[in-house]
């Protein structure tokens, strides 16, 4: 076997040589020692001594640590409590950015859903799209309500799509499942009030304000939301809306860029809940893919609507970008 001189130049050059081969074109060592004429051991050794001085360094780039930090950047920023930063590739789209986050937070619910859970589902696109990443998971205790209702004035399939979602989240826990068979949002605030005073609704929005787990998503019209797109709000109501500043909605309750909301007309006819009363559930998770979506999460942040925030990464990053001291 060749005798090894490890302090010349020789050995320099040769160490080199062979940490090129096998760290940049990726050979084996067998096949360094076939081209150069070594043993493999020689290579071996040859690999050792451009690491011992100097010559490869290995730096591990450490993802998770890197989210570790954006997640503590966002919670002490806007006070929350919890916030999770699902990785995704810069360049992902707008449906990967989605399938992530809902895979993420199918996971994400098991390790919080208890034994005698309640389960608060506010429906929409994101809702749906984590009800078919659901990892099954049998706690037959646990209740899963319907947040608001669906039903529109124009025949869409709201209704189907709520119970379609809350029957996946059930049948995903063994659950009971509880619908709340209503409009999205009623003609008059009177009719909507009497209809919260009947005992079978009661039960069910008592079930909602209950709540161990409220689970949502931001609408907004330029992410081209359920309500937005699916007759709920019609052209002129949704140009009035935005002349009021509304960038968003929370389970069909609009809100401003301010994070104001009790004032604007609309959601004296809407089924949806309190928004100042979400963060006070143990786990008000907001779910976000997508930059389309930032303004609104600002003033859904300005308002404190969640305790808990699950976004992609792309999205977490511009909204640190904001100046401190804004969302």
């Amino acid at each position: 076997m060749e005798a090894l001189r490890l302090e010349n130049r020789e050995t320099f050059e040769d160490a080199l040589k062979v940490a090129r081969m096998y760290y940049h074109l990726g050979l084996t060592t067998t096949q360094i020692a076939a081209q150069l004429g070594l043993a493999r051991p020689t290579v071996s050794r040859l690999l050792t001594w451009a690491r011992n001085h100097g010559l490869v360094e290995f730096r591990i780039i450490d993802h998770r640590e890197l989210q570790l930090q954006l997640e503590s950047a966002i919670e002490q920023r806007y006070g929350l409590r919890d916030v999770k930063v699902v990785p995704t590739h810069p360049d992902a789209t707008i449906g990967e950015r989605q399938e992530a986050v809902s895979r993420f937070t199918a996971h994400y619910l098991n390790s919080i859903v208890g034994d005698a859970s309640t389960l608060a589902i506010a429906w929409g696109a994101t809702t749906a799209s984590i009800a078919e990443r659901l990892v099954p998971k049998p706690l037959p205790d646990v209740d899963v309500v319907q947040l608001t209702g669906a039903g529109n004035n124009d025949g869409g399939h709201g209704l189907t799509d709520a119970a379609n979602i809350i029957g996946l989240f059930a049948a995903n826990y063994q659950a009971s499942g509880h619908l709340l068979p209503m409009p999205a949002y009623f003609d008059d605030p009177a009719t909507k009030e009497a209809m919260f005073r009947e005992r079978v609704v009661q039960r069910v929005s008592s079930l909602a304000a209950q709540a161990d787990i409220v689970l949502y998503s931001i609408g907004t019209p330029d992410a081209k939301s359920y309500i937005y797109q699916a007759g709920y709000v019609a052209d002129a109501e949704l140009t009035a809306l935005r002349k009021d500043g509304v960038v968003g909605d929370i389970a069909t309750v609009f809100f401003r860029a301010d994070g104001s909301w009790r004032d604007i007309p609309q959601n004296r006819r809407s089924t949806g809940p309190d928004l100042d009363g979400l963060k006070n559930h143990p786990y008000a998770v907001c779910v976000i893919a997508g930059a389309s979506k930032l303004e609104a999460l600002r003033g859904a942040l300005r308002g404190g609507f969640m305790n808990t925030l699950i976004i992609d990464e792309g999205t977490a990053r511009r909204l640190l970008a904001a100046p401190e001291g804004r969302p």
